[in-house]
């Protein structure tokens, strides 16, 4: 019976909870907003990718159709452009995925930072014995109860938290303003006041 008790005593303690971090941060409201200004830029660049690669492929069908007719050094000619345009494709394809590393780490590290802490303080507040990350390829979990997924928890504090947008400043006017009348008097309470 000792046993049975101290068991339970030490699984009420322990408290196991999950949570789908990228997706909580992707999923805030600062996160739309910074998904929907990455995927701008991404759709861009894959478009301008698109472009050159549709090129290369307009001067590799040009070579092949003039291959009996063109002369060789046109052929050489056009060997030349398309080596010259798949190298520039292959530049412009690797600085496109490093600059969109770059943009999504500029554009999700401070969600991610703000979460990061508000996870651990939510882990100190509600005395969590482990966080396991959903998110994250590496982990093997084949089953979770929903009901430890504290997920949209996470996306409601970080939207909490979210810096409010600063309010702009009135616009300057010309006309010299009256000066500033006395404020009314305080308004008497209409409740009696306790005995």
């Amino acid at each position: 019976m000792l046993l049975a008790g101290a068991s339970m005593a030490r699984a009420q303690l322990s408290t196991v909870v999950v949570v789908d971090f990228e997706r909580a941060v992707v999923e805030s409201g600062e996160g739309k907003k910074s998904s929907d200004k990455f995927n701008a830029t991404a759709q861009s660049r894959q478009a301008e990718i698109e472009k050159r690669q549709k090129e290369i492929e307009d001067q590799q069908r040009k070579l092949q159709t003039g291959a009996r007719t063109l002369s060789d050094a046109a052929k050489a000619d056009l060997q030349r452009d398309i080596d010259r345009r798949t190298t520039e494709f292959q530049r412009v394809n690797e600085d496109a995925q490093k600059e969109m590393q770059v943009l999504r780490d500029e554009l999700l590290r401070p969600i991610a930072e703000r979460a990061t802490a508000i996870l651990n303080a939510m882990a100190d507040e509600q005395a969590f014995t482990l966080v396991i990350d959903l998110s994250n390829p590496d982990n093997n979990i084949v089953w979770f109860n929903p009901k430890n997924d504290i997920t949209p928890e996470l996306i409601k504090r970080i939207d909490a938290s979210a810096p409010k947008p600063a309010a702009s400043p009135a616009p300057a006017t010309s006309t010299p303003k009256p000066p500033a009348a006395a404020p009314p008097p305080a308004p008497k309470p209409t409740t009696p006041p306790k005995p």
